[in-house]
This record gives C-alpha cells, structure tokens and sequence, in this order.
C-alpha cells in the first residue's frame, strides 16, 4: 500500500475564536487507516483484515487481535518469526530442536498462517529454520478460529504476515550488527519510485547473518532477498510482483534432544552448551515464494482483487538422534539413530474476491465473497545409518562417527488440494450496532503415502460459519461476541496408523475493547471457551522421526488482556496476559501439560527527556509451570515407570538503547536474558524425554544508515 500523508485542514487566524467555538470533528480518511506501520511509527494499527476481509479497526473486529508493528522489532532487534512471536499475546514459541519450532495459543497449535492475508500451508504446524523477519512490515495475530478465511477453523490463531511495500519517496537504510558468539548480521532496504510521477515503484530488501552458537559445535548462516515491484496501471488498477529467498544453512544442530532422565527416572542435570549433535550434522533449507496481485477499485467503491503466490521449499539434513536413557553408574544406555532426509514441498495458492458497501434499510453496509484454490504437495525422501549402535556415555555423543548409510528411499509424497468458497457481511442496523455474519464452503482432497501409512482423507462442501458483534458503549469502548466453527483437516499421524481424522469444534468469544488517548492506544479484554474433537496429544513416540498422536475431545477456557500502542509522546507499550483457567480432556484429564496457564510480557520504549535523541527499553516475558509425564522402557521395551517432569515459572528480561547521532545514524545496544535465566526451551515433545536449554545472556551492537 501506499504511505501517504495524514489529511490536515489549514485554519484561517482571522477567525481562530469561531473556529474554536466549534465541536470537535474527527476525520479518518481510507488512507490514513491503511498507512503501514514503519510510516506511523507506532506499537499499533489503525484497521486489520485478518479476520474477515473487512478493513476495519481492531475495536471494530470481533476478535481478539494482537500486532507486532515494525517500530516495536526495530525497537528490540528483533530477527525472526520466534523472537517476534514472543511478543504477541497468549502466543507460546515452542523451539523444541535448534531447526523446528512449532506455536501455540490458548493451548492449542497454530496452524494458519498467511502472506498478505494469503493461507500458506505449513507441514505438520512445523516452522523449519528461523524466517527472518526483515521483509515484514507487521505481524498481525488473530486469535480464535479464523475458517472464514483460512478454509480450515483453528481454535488457537492465525499469524499473518505483512510485506513490506514499495514508497513513492525514495528511502534507504543499512544495519550492521555483531553481537555473542560471533553473530554479524547487515541489512540493507531500499525503495522508491522508478519514474517520474511515481506510478511505478520497486523496493529491495536484502539480509546476511552468520553466526557460532553458545551450543556446542553449532553455527549457521542465513541469506534474504525480497524485492517487489508495484505499477499503477491505470488510477484505480495497481499491479503488483514480487520474490521471497530464504536461505538457511546449519551445522552441528540438534535432532532430538537431550535426554531428560536417566534409566532409573532421576533428573539429568547439564550445562546450557551440551548438545548431542556430532560437527558433520547439517541442515539446509531453502525457501522461494513467487507472487502476483492485480487489485482493481470501481468507482462504487468496491474492489476486486486477485492473487497468486508459488512456494518451495527444499531441506536437505544429515542428522544424528540418540534415544534411550543413561545408566547413572555405568553410563550405558543411550543408542545412535543417524539419518538422512531430502524434502520437498511445493504449494500453490489463487485467491479472488470482491468487497465494498452495500445499502440496505437505509443504511450503508460492507460485504466481502471470494475462493481460494490451493494445492500443497510434499515428497520426502530419507538415507539411514546403523540403528541402534551404542554410546559408550553421553559425552561421547558428540563425537559419534559419521557412518555409511543406506540407498535413498521415498518415505513420503501426498498431496492436498482445497478450494474454500467464503463471503461475509458487516451490518450496521445502529449507529452503535455493528453484527458481522459469513461462512465458508470447503471441499478438500487429501491422497499419498507417508511412511508406509496411506494418506487419505476427503470432504465436499464442508460450512464453516461466522458471526460476531460489536455494541458500542460510548466514544472509547465496546462490548463484542463471536462466534466460529472449527473444522481442520489434518496431516498428524495417528499412533494407531494413517492419520487422524479432522479436528471439529465450536469456539466462543466474549469482550470489551477500548480505544484510548484519541486511537493512540488499544486495549482487549477477551473471554473464550473452545470445545473441539479429535484434538491432536502427543504420544511421546515417533515413526521414521515423524511425531504421532492420538485425537482426543478438548475444551479450553480462559481470558486475555492486550494493550498496544503510545501511552505519551514519549512512551510506547505492547503488553498481554492470557490465563487458561482450563484445559480438560472428556476425562477431565489434563492436556496439553507442556503448555503454560499463565502467560505475560511487557514490551514498553522510552524517549528519555533530559537526553535529546535516546531510547531506553525494556522487554519481559513471564510464564507459570508446566510439566510432561514420560514413561520409561527397558531395552526388552516392558515399562518401568511414567515419572513427571516439571519446569518450574520462569522469567526473562530483555534490554534495549537507541541513540539517534543525527539525520542519518543510529546507534542501538540490545542485551538479552540479561538475568541470565536457565530455562528449557520446549516441553512440546519432552514426553518422549528430550528437550534442551535457552541462550543464556547475550548482546548485540547495531549501526545503522538511513537516507
């Protein structure tokens, strides 16, 4: 979109006491709301169309939302997706190996994500590497189920992630940052018109960083390039075009981790630099997404707008897992599990709709109805060394040698294809009144093998419905509802075979949200109960280092709070609490223990006063308790005990100062657990005994150039 300037009126001094005598009108044009975030400089945003499509404001959609802005990364250097998701709201980072991350909400795994308000499938809810976020403007998370858009109802969010895009005036900037453990980083963007009147106009961002880590022998590089062209072909008709490269390479990285437990069920206890991975592990994995947009506005003030985007990634590891539980005495029981694997998925994406203003009743309404076509297809292919091979102890795994492996097999290929017909409407019976009413229409094809088990699954014309409200209480607050259904294929494997069947359900939303300090800052109260079948619960076990689940009934109940946004001119705040007062089985057992009931953090900048040009930040993140039980196996495979291991609440504090030496450089000092917490990074798969620890205190030195 176009950065454009704020409207402003020019006032005659002539008649400044007239003038004055007058109420207050509050003018809002279509463009101020749709200015970028790096443009308005803020911790919030004026309008979202995460949920349905509808450009409205976060107090006007009737769903909790909260966004990760430009300004608010800047401010904290923040690099990729996980570091910047540990800023939203009820969302939990669950980094449960040094190259796979997964994400949680309201306790549940977050399987939407979208580019631009486009779905793009992830496999298995699994995030491979760290994606950077330099070529996002903002992160926007919606919390609840979103099936209107994302064909597929999820009761914990939806990320969607929002390009940067090209400016009219020609702007540049450069960051140059090192910080622990040899971490360089530079970053250069640069945008502007490419003619003279500005109807066309490109913009390029590029990034390199390579680093070692406080883990034992491992160390990465990661190369972005993202460039974008927009054309305005005619007044009302822009076209837009652009590529996405993401290189990540990584040496030494941990499949697996570390076994929690030794064989009798007593605690293991490490340092935070233990890893199990030998120097010749790897992982390579290298992302292409190719993207075309042709929007067109219609002089009743409807668009139309058509996208495509093409993705493919490709990984490439050679990894080395041990399993088993050490012997306290002789130090045996720990085996090699080493293995090869090559990947490929490929997905394609259309996407067309239509939205603008209705009348109706003598009142003027908004409607929104489009389809998305999309087919997501993967082929995995794996190489295995000598199963089973002892260690001699844990110390030793890192030195394991690089065996020879086996002839390279397909182990999956499958294909999943959807077409998601939606349309939605937003009424306005009152002036205080506003009900927001849709569904969609999904029809899906899932087919292939996946080690060994058949991937088979179908449904035509499944409805996924919609609705909310918002009531307006007065000028600054509103009380809103929503309602959603929740329908999910899924790809997760079943512990029993094949996999299971789709997740269903309803969720419910309950809420006030307020506008503050004239629309400076926002903030949600939000109550909300899921119920849900066939939720996936983690086994503990894997298939050819495939994770496997059993489908249960969940229910989930709970309240956030969320504010965002400038408390003064000089102080900015992004903060949230989220408490799961529940999250039962039909059992009433407890799910999903890894995931913490209370959650908070506070994100807050200050511009210091008696010191023209400084920042000072500050950034905390909190969570209570969480636990897994893991039960332990001799080598004959009987059971000798489930024993519960827990992580204790824990708390990090993150620190930041920005000095601006003029018009063109900065100067920024982030430190990180500065406390110098120790903490495990996930306990997502730790029923399966495994898990690892978080970066201890660390730094990071940036200069930047802007023109």
């Amino acid at each position: 979109m176009l950065a454009m300037p704020y409207l402003a009126y020019a006032e005659d001094s002539a008649g400044k006491e007239e003038v004055e005598s007058l109420p207050e009108v509050k003018v809002t044009s279509q463009v101020e709301k749709d200015q970028p975030s790096e443009k308005t400089k803020s911790y919030t945003v004026r309008s979202t169309s995460s949920a349905t499509r509808l450009n409205t404001s976060i107090r006007d959609t009737p769903q909790s939302i909260s966004v990760i802005t430009r300004q608010l990364m800047d401010d904290f250097r923040v690099l990729t997706v996980n570091d910047a998701l540990s800023l939203a709201t009820g969302v939990r980072v669950e980094q449960f190996e040094t190259e796979r991350s997964q994400y949680t909400a309201r306790g549940f795994n977050i399987t939407n994500f979208q580019i631009d308000g486009l779905s793009t499938p992830i496999t298995y809810g699994t995030q491979y590497g760290d994606l950077d976020v330099a070529l996002y403007d903002r992160i926007e998370v919606l919390r609840g189920a979103n099936g209107l858009l994302t064909a597929m109802g999820n009761p914990s969010a939806t990320i969607n992630f929002i390009r940067k895009r090209p400016t009219t005036e020609f702007k540049a900037k450069v960051d140059a940052s090192l910080g622990s453990w040899d971490n360089r980083r530079l970053d250069a963007d640069i945008s502007g018109a490419l003619n003279a009147d500005g109807s066309v106009r490109a913009r390029l961002v590029i990034a390199h960083q390579e680093k070692n880590s406080y883990l034992d022998r491992l160390s990465s590089e990661r190369n972005v390039a993202y460039g974008v062209i927009e054309a305005d072909l005619s007044e009302k008709t822009n076209l837009a075009v652009g590529h996405t490269y993401q290189q990540n390479n990584s040496n030494g990285n941990i499949w697996g981790s570390l076994p929690l437990l030794y064989s009798d069920g007593s605690k293991r206890h490490y340092s935070r630099s233990d890893s199990t991975a030998p120097d010749w592990s790897y992982w390579d994995v290298g992302t292409h997404i190719s993207f075309v947009e042709l929007s067109h506005l219609f002089d009743n003030g409807w668009k139309a707008k058509g996208q495509l985007t093409h993705k493919q990634t490709d990984s490439n590891a050679r990894l080395h897992y041990i399993y088993g539980n050490e012997n306290p005495v002789t130090g045996l029981g720990l085996k090699s599990y080493p293995s090869m694997y090559r990947t490929r998925t490929e997905d394609n994406v259309a996407d067309f709709y239509l939205n603008g203003p209705f009348d109706l009743g003598g009142r003027k309404h908004e409607m929104v109805f489009g389809t998305t076509w999309s087919k997501a297809a993967v082929k995995d292919y794996s190489r295995f060394g000598p199963i089973g091979t002892p260690l001699s102890s844990f110390e030793n795994a890192g030195d394991f040698p690089l065996p020879t492996y086996d002839a390279e097999n397909k182990s999956a290929d499958f294909t999943m294809r959807t077409i998601n017909s939606y349309v939605a409407a937003k009424f306005n019976p009152t002036e205080l009144l506003k009900v927001t009413a849709g569904a969609s229409l999904l029809s899906y094809n899932l087919e292939g093998v996946s080690f060994g088990d058949p991937q088979e699954s179908k449904a035509n014309n499944k409805v996924t419905p919609y609705m909310g409200a918002v009531y307006d209480l007065s000028d600054e607050h509103s009380l809103y509802a929503s309602y959603a259904g929740i329908y999910k294929p899924q790809v997760e494997r079943s512990a029993g075979g094949g996999i299971l069947a789709p997740l269903e359900g309803k969720n419910y939303e309950l809420g006030v949200k307020s506008e503050w300090l004239n629309n400076r800052l926002n903030s949600t109260f939000a109550l909300f109960k899921t119920e849900q079948e066939n939720q996936p619960q983690p086994t503990g076990s894997t298939i050819g280092g495939i994770a496997t689940y059993n489908g249960i009934k969940a229910t989930s109940k709970g309240f956030e709070i969320d504010v965002s946004g400038e408390l003064s001119d000089a102080l900015s705040l992004n903060a949230g609490y989220t408490r799961l007062m529940s999250l039962k089985g039909a059992n009433n057992q407890n799910v999903n223990p890894f995931t913490p009931r209370n959650q908070a953090h506070v994100a807050a900048i200050y511009k210091v006063p008696f010191i023209q040009n400084l920042k000072l930040g500050a950034n905390v993140y909190w969570q209570s308790d969480t636990h897994v039980d893991i039960a332990l196996a001799d080598d004959n495979g009987d059971l000798v005990g489930t024993f519960r291991y827990k992580q204790s609440s824990y708390a990090t504090l993150n620190l930041s100062a920005n000095y601006k030496i003029d018009q063109h450089w900065d100067a920024a000092l982030n430190l990180y657990n500065v406390t110098n917490e120790k903490y495990l990074t996930s306990l997502i798969f730790a029923s399966a005994g495994q898990a690892y620890y978080a970066a201890p205190a660390s730094a990071m030195a940036t200069l930047t150039w802007k023109y």
